[in-house]
């Protein structure tokens, strides 16, 4: 074999090891970007999943302080409503929570907060005996809708399972 040939194989060999080094390195590299993915996604999983247990929970301890007459209904079917809008929009929709959400499409209108103390004391009055004479008419409703949510498992959210 001349010079020349060997140098030109010497010189491929060289250029050959070198490339498989640095295929080895991205190879390497990419390896540890996967498993840093996966661990990433574990996380996020587990954190969506400590939210929705958190909501979940909040959404029982609501019903529950309704039940025990802690809070008002109207008040608890505005909160649960909002909790539930974040967890699970579909369980809203079930006929489960039927008359909660007549309650609720009723009482949206009625005016709170501010709006509520601009209101002269007649009319707050009017409203309160409106809205009071709502929760009589759907208590026992409510109340029933509250003990099926207390218990419902939320099947949706698949993080939660």
């Amino acid at each position: 074999m001349n010079t020349t040939a060997l140098l030109f194989v010497s010189l491929g060999s060289v250029i050959i090891l070198v490339l498989a080094g640095y295929a080895w390195h991205l190879f390497s590299k990419l390896r540890v970007l996967e498993k840093e993915q996966v661990q990433a996604n574990i996380a996020a999983e587990e954190k969506i999943k400590s939210f929705q247990q958190e909501l979940i929970n909040d959404v029982r301890f609501i019903a529950r302080a309704v039940l025990a007459e802690q809070c008002e209904i109207t008040e608890g079917v505005i909160r649960i409503h909002f909790l539930i809008a974040k967890l699970d929009p579909d369980t809203w929709k079930n006929e489960g929570l039927k008359v909660t959400r007549q309650h609720y499409a009723t009482t949206l209108t009625m005016p709170i907060l501010d709006a509520y103390k601009a209101l002269s004391k007649q009319e707050q009055f009017k409203l309160d005996n409106e809205r009071f004479l709502l929760e009589q008419e759907h208590k026992a409703d409510i109340h029933n809708e509250f003990k099926w949510l207390i218990s419902y498992d939320f099947p949706a959210v698949t993080l939660v399972h």
